[in-house]
């Protein structure tokens, strides 16, 4: 399978068209706050990670032992990484080094920053805390992503933080047109029209699991020696 594709999926459009409301609004008038969030397994780490290797965003990803000064010193380097001005010394206590990234921020008013798994800073005030300040202290854009409770939990936790989210996008299972948008790009061995149907309707729309069908249904393909396969390719496998 072709690896590193990025397929514009009506997912991956509201998305990008959530990020473009961002990049549009009333600078002064509204922070650059929005929220991505959904259910396991719908592409939304793929998304965060590919647009931002594609259009240059800034990436960070917390981790449950992810502490407010290692989240500081992940975002200094990533923000002097994105204003090419290559490594940085990280030495300092936290709000030095936030303080640090916050000025390099300003004068970097363009960065777009995506905070992957960020249901891990809900139960760190502190953290959450200091991914508020970016937007309230700079023009940047901050796309937090998160699971498919990441919307009610904001809410239930900091109802001022919620308010600040001008643009909210919640992931939803692949549909029939994603998946053969998607198996036309990755697969290398053409599939019919029955075998993506026959994924759509065995993965429910969840693009991890129809990524891990579609790499099985090729790999037997290619062992059989097909350059395309169909439903009664797949009925004929050797049992």
């Amino acid at each position: 399978m072709k690896q590193g594709k990025l397929i514009t999926t009506h997912n991956v459009a509201a998305a990008n068209a959530c990020i473009a409301e961002l990049q549009t609004r009333p600078k002064l008038e509204m922070v650059g706050l929005g929220l991505i969030y959904g259910a396991p397994g719908l592409g939304k780490t793929t998304f965060a990670q590919r647009s931002a290797y594609r259009h240059k965003y800034i990436y960070l990803r917390l981790e449950s032992t992810t502490t407010t000064k290692t989240f500081a010193q992940a975002l200094l380097r990533a923000v002097h990484r994105h204003a090419g001005l290559g490594d940085v010394p990280t030495s300092g206590t936290a709000n030095g080094l936030f303080k640090r990234a916050i000025e390099l921020l300003t004068a970097h008013s363009d960065a777009i920053i995506i905070i992957d798994e960020i249901d891990y800073a809900f139960k760190r005030p502190d953290l959450l805390g200091a991914i508020r300040d970016i937007v309230d202290e700079t023009i940047a854009i901050v796309i937090l992503v998160g699971m498919e409770n990441a919307k009610e939990r904001l809410l239930q936790i900091n109802r001022y933080y919620f308010d600040r989210c001008s643009q909210f996008y919640q992931f939803t299972p692949a549909t029939l047109p994603d998946l053969t948008a998607l198996a036309q790009a990755v697969m290398e061995v053409h599939p019919a029209e029955d075998v993506i149907a026959y994924i759509h309707r065995l993965t429910d729309g969840n693009l991890r699991q129809a990524v891990n069908v579609m790499d099985a249904i090729e790999k037997d393909a290619r062992a059989r020696k097909l350059s395309a396969i169909s439903m009664a390719d797949l009925e004929d496998r050797p049992a």
